[in-house]
């Protein structure tokens, strides 16, 4: 039981996460091999979808936030995008680079890139729901203005010697 406990929030995300790759893998499917859209735009179209869906199921599902206020909610939502811009590069890059090299076909690498695309989003969404890392923002905003604060000072200590 305390195994169970212990990764829950990781079995329901991989639960959510495996229906956000399957909306992102249709909907990549879709756009590409049935309308004709170049593969990054297609790639890029499903990240998009793929990524607002997740947003929500895993603030409410995943690790038990509520949706509180449209401020807030608009404000970790560009968290979560932002922190997803990085997996949509390697999405990307991956691949276009994969379907060149790689002879299988685009939806057998989409599916070994929603992989490793998943883990990736699993850890950065923990960064942001997370209770204990809610502040991580104005936790470092704070840490850079003490170091500035103390380079100033330090300065001004260094110009009366």
């Amino acid at each position: 039981m305390d195994f169970i406990r212990k990764h829950r929030d990781f079995a329901v995300y991989c639960l959510f996460g495996f229906l956000a790759s399957l909306i992102n893998i249709v909907i990549f499917d879709m756009a590409h091999n049935n309308f004709g859209i170049p593969l990054w735009i297609a790639n890029t179209i499903a990240w998009f979808v793929s990524n607002v869906f997740s947003f929500f199921v895993t603030k409410i599902f995943v690790f038990k936030r509520k949706m509180g206020n449209v401020k807030k909610m608009f404000q970790e939502g560009i968290y979560f995008i932002l922190s997803r811009l990085f997996s949509l590069l390697f999405d990307d890059f991956f691949m276009i680079v994969a379907v060149m090299v790689l002879p299988f076909g685009n939806i057998i690498i989409k599916v070994i890139d929603q992989l490793v695309v998943g883990l990736f989003n699993y850890y950065s969404s923990k960064l942001i729901f997370n209770y204990n890392n809610r502040n991580l923002i104005d936790k470092f905003k704070k840490f850079r203005s003490s170091s500035k604060s103390n380079n100033d000072k330090e300065k001004s200590e260094a110009k009366e010697i």
